[in-house]
């Protein structure tokens, strides 16, 4: 499990924006890529992104129980390679402001089976952290005069079958909340946009100040149904239709700590 930090200069006032990205699927027919370069495109120089896993679809033909024609879209048959060069050529532009990228269990299971890690490639040509399937990144905010606040999450790509009930899944992923101390926890893999947050008190040199606990289920772009007769795995599955989009998450340092607000 990679524990690392990323400090981020910042001035009293300035509010940085937080980019988690999930379950992109890149490569899969049925991710919205016109969506994800959207999400992308109003990041300014004060925008950071964390990966958690899934960016890339990673499903290749040998992969007889997932793999299906009609849900490839690479042109050849070097898959992994187009996916990452494709991922590649969407994050490059936010070189330096790439915190790190995590792995999911679409790439996982090329890792396993197939002897090459598709993200630690990625995160090599970024020149950034291969954050592995969990994590905690130590956010570290400094003024130009010294003073910093500090913001320690805990990611991880997700584990079990998504839910069919509106609350299932943040139920689930809270219960893991327990066992960390951590301020913030981002999660995957169920292709959810929600959020919640747990009322805490904490002490910040000698004074009490709120320091709220954050969950956040980080989205998805890959569509739950397709428009032909060919269906989708969620459609197979019966999984409820989720809304195409990622999170972002705004962060401000103040007096006491941060103030953090979000889009979900």
């Amino acid at each position: 499990m990679i524990v690392c930090e990323h400090r981020i200069p910042y001035k009293l006032g300035q509010t940085i924006t937080l980019k988690p990205i999930f379950d992109v699927h890149l490569g899969n027919r049925y991710c919205d890529v016109n969506a994800f370069r959207k999400y992308l495109s109003d990041a300014d120089e004060s925008t950071y992104l964390i990966g958690g896993g899934d960016i890339l679809d990673s499903i290749v033909s040998k992969d007889v129980k997932r793999y299906v024609k009609h849900a490839d879209a690479c042109e050849t048959d070097s898959i992994i390679d187009e996916q990452v060069e494709q991922a590649y050529d969407l994050l490059r532009p936010f070189n330096g402001r790439i915190i790190g990228l995590g792995t999911g269990n679409h790439e996982n299971a090329i890792n396993k089976y197939h002897g090459t890690h598709p993200i630690r490639r990625l995160c090599k040509m970024l020149d950034t952290t291969s954050l592995g399937f969990s994590w905690i990144v130590v956010l570290r905010f400094r003024e130009e005069n010294g003073r910093g606040r500090t913001l320690t999450i805990r990611g991880h790509h997700g584990w079990g079958g998504g839910s069919r009930t509106q609350g299932a899944d943040l139920t689930k992923y809270s219960k893991d909340m327990a066992y960390w101390e951590a301020d913030m926890f981002l999660y995957g893999h169920v292709h959810k946009r929600q959020s919640d947050k747990i009322d805490r008190m904490s002490v910040v040199g000698t004074k009490l100040v709120a320091k709220p606990k954050y969950i956040y289920l980080c989205g998805t772009f890959l569509k739950t149904y397709s428009l032909t007769d060919e269906a989708t795995y969620s459609e197979e599955k019966g999984y409820p239709p989720v809304s195409i989009g990622g999170i972002n998450i705004l962060l401000k340092p103040d007096r006491d700590w941060l103030t953090v607000e979000s889009d979900v």
